[in-house]
Formats: C-alpha cells, sequence, structure tokens
C-alpha cells in the first residue's frame, strides 16, 4: 500500500516552526515599541519602523496559519510584558546595533525553517520572511556605516598568492610555531564577537532594571561568562594585530525602572545563551588550528550550563511557554 504524501495537514516541522517565530516576534515587538517611543535618532527610527511592521505582520499572518490548522495561538509576550512609557534603558546608538545583530538571527533561524518547510503556502511565506529580514539587515547596515558606529572586520594588508597546506603543522595551535589566523577563521570570530559585545549590553541594561534577585544574579553571572569569551575571541585576533570590534556599554542608561518583565529579559537572554552554542558551533567547524577550535570548544560547555540554569528559572517561574508536543500515547493508555 503506497503512503499518500498529499496531505495538507500541517507537519509537526511546520508547526515548531512557526510556533518559535511567534514566540519570538512577539518578544521583538514589545522590545521595538518601547524604542520607538524615546528613539531621536530620524535614520534609526526610520529602520525600527520597518522592523516593528515586519513583527506585525508576522504576528498576524501565523495566526492565520494556526487557526486554520484548529492549533491555539501561543501567549508568547504581550503588553503586560512591556512598560512603553519607561525611561529609555538603551541609546540610539545601541538601537541600530541591536537591530542589526537580531536581523543575523532572524536570517539563521528562518533559513534553518526553510529546510524542513514542505507546504507551499508556508514556503513562500517564510522565502518572503527570509527577503524582508535581509532587508532589515541592508538597512541597519547602512546606517551602522554611514553614521560611523560598525567596525568593519580586519584587512589583511598582505600580498596573497594561492597556495596549497603542504604540512601537518597547519593545523597546530598548542607546540610550536603557530601559522597566522586565517580569513575563513577570522570571519567566525568577528560574528562571534560582535554578537558576544550586544548580548552584553542587554544583560548590563537588565541587570540595573531587573526586579527578581535570582533575575539580577542571572544576568550579572551571564554578562561576566560574555566578558570572558570576548577576552578569549579578542586574544584570537590581538595575536596577529587584527583589530577587534568597538565595545558599547557605554550605551546603557542610568534608568533603574524596567521597560520590561522579568519574564521577557529572562526568556530573551537564556535564549540568546543558546543561540550562541550554534554560533561558536560554526565558528569551530571552520577553525582548522587546533587551538581556535579547542576555545569554542570550551565556551560551548560553558555556555551550555548557562543556558541550563536559565532555562531552570524560566521554569521555576513558570515563564516558559510549552512548545507543542507529540501525543504520549504511554500516558493515553495508562489513563484509560
Amino acid at each position: 500500500m503506497e503512503t499518500s504524501h498529499h496531505s495538507t495537514k500541517i507537519s509537526s516541522s511546520e508547526l515548531g516552526n512557526l510556533w518559535t517565530q511567534y514566540i519570538n516576534d512577539s518578544l521583538s515587538n514589545c522590545v521595538f515599541r518601547y524604542f520607538s517611543n524615546y528613539v531621536q535618532d530620524k535614520d534609526i527610527k526610520e529602520v525600527l519602523q520597518y522592523a516593528l511592521e515586519l513583527t506585525e505582520r508576522h504576528l498576524k499572518k501565523i495566526k492565520e496559519f494556526l487557526a486554520k490548522e484548529n492549533y491555539p495561538t501561543p501567549i508568547g509576550f504581550t503588553d503586560e510584558d512591556v512598560t512603553l512609557e519607561a525611561p529609555s534603558l538603551f541609546t540610539d546608538t545601541y538601537i541600530i546595533i541591536y537591530l542589526q545583530i537580531m536581523a543575523v538571527h532572524g536570517l539563521t533561524r528562518y533559513s534553518g525553517a526553510i529546510g524542513n518547510v514542505i507546504s507551499e503556502e508556508q514556503r513562500k511565506y517564510f522565502i518572503g520572511v527570509i527577503s524582508e529580514t535581509l532587508e532589515l539587515y541592508d538597512r541597519t547596515t547602512k546606517v551602522l556605516l554611514d553614521k560611523g558606529i560598525i567596525s568593519k572586520p580586519p584587512t589583511f594588508n598582505n600580498h596573497q598568492k594561492v597556495e596549497f597546506v603542504k604540512k601537518q603543522n597547519f593545523l597546530t595551535g598548542w607546540l610550536g610555531k603557530r601559522r597566522p589566523i586565517s580569513a575563513v577563521e577570522v570571519s567566525g570570530t568577528y560574528l562571534n564577537m560582535q554578537k558576544t559585545m550586544t548580548k552584553v549590553v542587554l544583560e548590563l541594561g537588565f541587570s540595573q532594571v531587573a526586579k527578581s534577585k535570582d533575575v539580577k544574579k542571572f544576568m550579572e553571572r551571564a554578562r561576566k561568562l560574555c566578558n570572558n569569551h570576548f577576552k578569549i575571541l579578542s586574544s584570537m585576533l590581538t595575536e596577529d594585530n587584527l583589530h577587534i570590534p568597538r565595545t558599547f556599554e557605554s550605551e546603557v542608561t542610568d534608568s533603574t525602572i524596567p521597560p520590561f518583565s522579568d519574564k521577557l529579559m529572562m526568556y530573551h537572554i537564556a535564549t540568546l545563551i543558546s543561540s550562541a552554542m550554534g554560533y561558536y558551533g560554526e565558528a569551530m567547524a571552520i577553525s582548522q588550528r587546533r587551538d581556535l577550535a579547542a576555545n569554542y570548544a570550551k565556551m560551548i560547555t560553558e555556555m551550555g550550563v548557562l543556558a541550563e540554569d536559565g532555562m531552570n528559572l524560566l521554569i521555576e517561574n513558570e515563564w516558559m511557554e510549552q512548545p507543542p508536543l507529540a501525543t504520549d500515547h504511554e500516558d493515553l493508555a495508562k489513563n484509560k
């Protein structure tokens, strides 16, 4: 008997993609609405408005997809998780940096999502979402360049020629003379430094406005670990006299009034920490010097412990919304 592959029912992967995007876009919607209340720079305000409109369109479309399949709409993050009238916690400069890095995160998630989307309607939807997010990345990067905010990755000023690796010491990292870092390795290192720096600023701001002592402690712990990772990543470049990206802790204001709920702040940082493990893993995969790969392996382990503790804190406070689960047939049999 042949199995039909023409079922129109949404697949578990497609459901998971939509559920995750709804949670993340509802969080972004809260953050962007708050930023919109006090951003002053005209160019940054225009990009922020575009980003806000994207979240609103996405949330509306996902609701339609789920309703069509008789699945409930997640709660995600709502007006209860944001205080729009709270004083500014971050400067305009940090807002545009944050938007660019969140666009990078979005592109990573959406490109991963489309790899397991079969439905034509959803394929077209995610292709459109990727296109919109690319536009957001382009707009944020243009503003960062025009205003001289962004730090461009290092340039190699030596003469390059086409060569093939002839000796095993190309992989050497601990003993003997190490070869200079490669352009491929710089790429992964620099991106992770930019992402880590962006996370450090969030953790600093969130630590000074969080209401819960446990959340404050977690933010401080996360910031210290991320600062340590930033130093490790920096050493990979400075060893070969290459520059590192700017840091932006000074873009946090002195406000102690929380613009967001502890739930939103904890979820945001916990998920960014989890994402960092994936970005570290990708950078490790393209690092051909043993010491660089070992650094990434160590940082992944440390982030894994921190991510688990963050998730435990979310669960203890009943802040973590449960994603759709497969049928527990064993449990059903017991309850019969």
